[in-house]
């Protein structure tokens, strides 16, 4: 199995409306891997929109979700978030993962933010066609970032 980094950057396609009110995603993508030192994110492979397989069904050892929350007048207090990835017919391609972002006040801010890092790892793709994973806060849908897999012919 490989993967492309070919996207130009993570098009989340969410709808600001549903967000809860003192929450909205700035950024988010996929990409190979991801860390955080310092409130900085360090990503490579960024952009990854497109999978491609040579059997099904097909194991991709590991994604990394990249997402950039802002809070406006939220210092502390506490967040639910839920991250899903599935097929297009809705089922789970893996277990969803849950958290809880706590946001610490910042002195004199109005608006806080945190870096959502999530490794999904091995993702069992039993067909082919778009999958996307979705980023949610108490039921809200804050972003979704699609994914095709595609079958290939090894060469």
């Amino acid at each position: 199995m490989t993967s492309d980094p070919r996207h130009d950057g993570g098009d989340d396609e969410r709808d600001e409306a549903d967000a809860p009110p003192s929450m909205r995603v700035e950024y988010a993508f996929l990409c190979d891997a991801a860390t955080e030192h310092g409130g900085k994110v360090n990503a490579l492979g960024i952009g990854i929109d497109h999978l491609g397989v040579s059997t099904l069904p097909a194991t991709h050892p590991r994604l990394a979700l990249v997402a950039r929350l802002v809070f406006e007048d939220a210092g502390g207090s506490s967040f639910p978030f839920r991250v899903r990835m599935v097929d297009a017919d809705g089922r789970d391609v893996l277990t969803p993962v849950d958290g809880l972002f706590n946001v610490e006040a910042a002195p004199g801010r109005r608006l806080d933010g945190a870096s959502l890092l999530v490794d999904l790892v091995n993702l069992e793709f039993t067909t082919t066609g778009p999958h996307e994973v979705q980023v949610s806060s108490d039921a809200h849908l804050l972003a979704t970032l699609p994914i095709e897999v595609w079958r290939v012919v090894p060469s």
